[in-house]
């Protein structure tokens, strides 16, 4: 037997249009497209509604569907004072779980409070693997749980890039903790968690529909392991926490070639709220080169929490060691007019394309007077701004750059992240549409194929920009949302290369194939 297997997707309808509600037929369309085998999948009613209907309905579609295993969402009236049932666990695996969820943040309840008493009994009698979004709680808390019950398997899915000091911590305390890889976000996350823990500590889990469906596998297939160590994430650990047996899983392989990306987005520098283990440009050059991208536009993330001006001088000399791969947004403070003459200079430097702007760490909305000489020397100078954008927030919200478009009709303002969330994306649909000067860029930690599919839609390919926030975020995550997305080659070429290739003047170079 061969198996290829996704931990984590959920079934059934859901209330808004954050993402779109999977029936047992998109779950073989998905299958198919990844060629992998069965998913491990919970319904959308236990997790929004009531877990009890949820999980009986979840056994029901997996009895019609081969490729559908069931999980369950626990809530406290499965082992609490208000459970009726004397053999709950026994009864539960009878009932055909096949691995557990909870919920605790969602669902009203804590880990470490006392309605948790009976929980790591519950989980040990059962035997079997219990799955926790960290969204849905904290490190400290699933340290807890793991003290408690330290013969339970625990995967925690959704790392992120921004709680990995807290992950090593609490997985070097437990050997029987994983990571999932819907989001291992950091750069060289499934490397570095591999090389630390072991290929068998690493799962594959995508978080669909909610979150990207390709993305995951795309980073398995471009990664750095053996083969052995890629049938263990993409399977065999799986398989074994399962209780599936003779598993032998494939190896899922990379293509040889990648169409060329450029990166509109990304940074060297160090992030102060969070531990990044790659902040160099030299890390961002080796991340890069293994998907295709062949010119990255960074901007120094001093420059962006700090001092802009030593920021900018460290992003420049980065790049002139690499002008063929490398170029720079320069950061631009607007409560410091007297930069201007500055970065004016800076501008005529060969290496420099772009200027970068970030509301939310200089604290100055977007829309405000403030901005007025940064957007005045783009204009004069042709140059296009990058700024960051994130829905409600009270500084960058996309709904606040329309004002500045109309003030400004000559400049070519980029909204990063396309809004970042749900929101953003939306608004940054409504204000791109009434202001043609205005355009979206795609790196972030909740698109996906799908937003991007409705964004190159709504606005048109031309209109939308690749990018990867590296050094923050493995670009893997952006280009394999790329590959899932519903987008011609020639949009997708537009989206990936083109369109930076036009707004920056550059010629890109075909990539180096990779293996």
């Amino acid at each position: 037997m061969s198996l290829r297997i996704d931990l984590w997707v959920t079934l059934g309808a859901w209330p808004t249009d954050d993402h779109a509600a999977w029936s047992t037929a998109d779950v073989d369309l998905y299958l198919d497209a990844v060629k992998a085998d069965v998913v491990v999948a919970r319904s959308s009613t236990s997790v929004l509604y009531n877990a009890p209907e949820g999980n009986a309905a979840i056994v029901a579609l997996a009895a019609e569907h081969p490729r559908v295993l069931p999980s369950f969402v626990l809530t406290p009236e499965h082992w609490g004072a208000t459970a009726e049932l004397s053999d709950l666990g026994g009864d539960l695996a009878a009932a055909g779980a096949r691995a557990f969820w909870l919920s605790p943040g969602r669902h009203g309840w804590s880990l470490t409070g006392r309605e948790s008493d009976g929980l790591p009994a519950l989980l040990s009698a059962t035997g079997l693997p219990v799955l926790i979004e960290l969204d849905d709680t904290d490190w400290n808390s699933i340290d807890q749980l793991c003290s408690r019950a330290p013969d339970v398997d625990v995967i925690v899915t959704g790392l992120g890039y921004r709680t990995i000091r807290q992950a090593f911590a609490v997985m070097d305390a437990h050997p029987r903790v994983h990571v999932d890889l819907s989001y291992l976000a950091c750069s060289d996350g499934i490397e570095r968690f591999v090389r630390r823990y072991g290929a068998d500590r690493v799962v594959m889990a995508t978080g669909a529909p909610a979150k990207d469906h390709r993305a995951p596998w795309f980073v398995l297939e471009h990664s750095d392991l053996s083969d052995d160590e890629r049938r263990l994430v993409g399977g065999d650990t799986a398989a074994r926490l399962l209780g599936l047996d003779d598993v032998n899983s494939t190896v899922p392989s990379a293509p040889t070639h990648l169409a060329p990306a450029i990166d509109f987005h990304a940074h060297i520098g160090a992030w102060p709220s969070s531990w990044m283990p790659a902040i160099t440009h030299e890390a961002v050059l080796h991340s890069a080169a293994r998907v295709g991208i062949v010119h990255s536009v960074i901007s120094h993330l001093e420059g962006i929490w700090v001092d802009a001006r030593h920021g900018n001088e460290r992003a420049i000399a980065a790049a002139r060691q690499h002008p063929e791969a490398l170029s720079v947004h320069l950061v631009a403070n607007p409560h410091f007019t007297d930069h201007a003459e500055v970065l004016r200079d800076q501008l005529a430097d060969p290496v420099v394309r772009g200027i970068k702007v970030h509301p939310d760490t200089h604290l100055c909305p977007i829309d405000d007077e403030r901005y007025g000489w940064i957007w005045q020397l783009a204009v004069e100078t042709n140059t296009p701004v990058l700024s960051h954008g994130f829905g409600g927030s009270p500084w960058s919200d996309p709904s606040r750059f329309g004002a500045v478009a109309e003030r400004f009709p000559d400049l070519r303002l980029v909204i990063g992240h396309s809004g970042a969330n749900t929101d953003g994306f939306r608004a940054t649909i409504d204000v791109a549409q009434r202001h043609p000067n205005l355009m979206a860029e795609i790196c972030g930690s909740w698109l996906t194929g799908r937003w991007l599919s409705t964004l190159v839609r709504e606005l048109g390919a031309e209109r939308v920009l690749f990018g990867t926030d590296s050094c923050l975020i493995d670009p893997r995550y952006s280009r394999g949302r790329v590959e899932s997305a519903d987008l011609s080659q020639h949009d997708q070429y537009l989206v990936l290369v083109g369109n930076a290739a036009r707004l920056l003047a550059l010629s890109p170079t075909p990539p180096t194939p990779t293996t």
